[in-house]
């Protein structure tokens, strides 16, 4: 009875997480869509789970601040930027889902603990590593996006090249590229050219972008038209050289990859490939050595 009531109490935790879950993003939306209306609306009224459920969030969340050092929610923040989740996603609900993890990790430490160890150490060991689990899932996200814009750059660059030699400025030449460009470069380019549009000097703008996306690729393009506006180069020159300069770069870590790769197939050939060559090849030798052995000591 008492297992089952634990496990009862695991499963309304994630149900718990995926109401919040879902009732935040619906939230996202809804404001979303008000935004490109006249008048203002009322706002959307949270569903039953939220109200039900959101204390339980708020005090995960309130529990493990504390255990969260600044310079990790620092990084937490940071990576919700890089994930293209600012607006959509906060500090404060990553450390509910973080809560929830943990709890739910508990949970399950206790019910499948070996006999060997105390439930309580295994459910906190366990609970401990599901922590993490948001984390995880965040950081792959913003790597993902920050791989995306890496790939499609050198592409943006030689159509932003040739629109600014055919004679459009900086910023015409952006919005045709963005008119083209879809994925995570270009809501970025569109959202540095409406910072634009309100007022945002240009090179404060490139230097927000700049953080938002935090890609090595992007910071060097960036630095380099940057220093091309204040000496009063060909920006188009400046854009085609850091296009075939972002192309040698992305070639040169397809290198480093590709020549990382037998290694990283050594340990999966170990252990998984040569244990069933062995028993194919050798399994069958073995038998008849073993029922030779038999008979001979009968």
């Amino acid at each position: 009875m008492v297992g089952l009531a634990v496990l009862l109490v695991a499963v309304g935790l994630g149900i718990a997480a995926a109401s919040l879950h879902a009732s935040h993003v619906l939230v996202a939306v809804e404001t979303e869509r008000n935004t490109d209306v006249l008048e203002p609306e009322a706002p959307p009224v949270p569903g039953f789970a939220h109200r039900a459920f959101e204390p339980i969030g708020e005090l995960g969340a309130r529990l493990m601040r504390p255990l969260s050092p600044a310079a990790r929610l620092e990084l937490t923040r940071k990576r919700i930027v890089y994930a293209g989740l600012e607006g959509k996603r906060t500090v404060e609900q990553i450390l509910t889902q973080k809560a929830i993890a943990a709890g739910v990790g508990f949970v399950f430490g206790l019910l499948v603990h070996p006999h060997r160890l105390p439930g309580l150490l295994v459910g906190v060991i366990v609970g401990l590593l599901a922590s993490f689990i948001p984390d995880v899932l965040l950081d792959s996200k913003a790597r993902s996006r920050q791989d995306h814009i890496a790939r499609t750059l050198p592409d943006a660059l030689d159509l932003l090249a040739i629109t600014v030699e055919a004679g459009l400025g900086l910023e015409q030449a952006l919005t045709v590229v963005t008119e083209r460009l879809a994925g995570p470069l270009g809501d970025e380019l569109r959202r540095m050219l409406r910072e634009i549009e309100l007022g945002v000097d240009r090179r404060q703008a490139l230097m927000f972008l700049r953080e938002r996306t935090d890609v090595r690729e992007l910071s060097a393009f960036i630095v380099a038209l940057l220093q091309a506006d204040e000496l009063g180069m060909a920006v188009g020159e400046v854009l085609r050289v850091q296009a075939a300069q972002v192309r040698l770069v992305r070639r040169q870590y397809a290198r480093e990859q590709a020549a990382k790769t037998p290694v990283k197939i050594l340990f999966p050939v170990i252990f998984t490939i040569f244990p069933a060559m062995f028993v194919i090849t050798i399994g069958p030798g073995a038998l008849r050595i073993a029922h030779t052995i038999i008979h001979t000591a009968h």
